[in-house]
């Protein structure tokens, strides 16, 4: 595929992301959307570097950051992915841990 352009990203996001993240439980889809508007409301992030960990079969854009927007302009269409600045997040190293069970108090 050419992805000289935008058109290009758009169609794979679409056609692969977009129907993988409809099939998610809705606390993943939630833990998903945090993470991403997380990453976008991060200016200080290494998009790039990001993109190339999931080791898409296919380059990044450009701007790397362009194909996370995209990303959420598909999933979640006209909301804003801003967080508040003054949120303080906890940053869990371990790439797993959103796949464990919780624990129990």
């Amino acid at each position: 595929m050419d992805f000289s352009d935008e058109t290009q990203y758009k169609i794979i996001i679409n056609e692969l992301f977009v129907e993988y993240f409809q099939s998610l439980s809705k606390e993943n889809k939630s833990k998903a959307k945090l993470a991403l508007s997380y990453y976008l409301s991060r200016s200080e992030l290494d998009l790039e570097r990001l993109f190339d960990s999931c080791l898409p079969p296919f380059d990044p854009p450009k701007n790397a950051r362009d194909f996370f927007v995209w990303l959420w302009e598909a999933l979640f269409n006209d909301e804003y992915y801003t967080i508040d600045p003054n949120e303080v997040y906890k940053i869990v190293k371990d790439v797993h841990e959103p796949n464990r069970p919780a624990k129990s108090n």
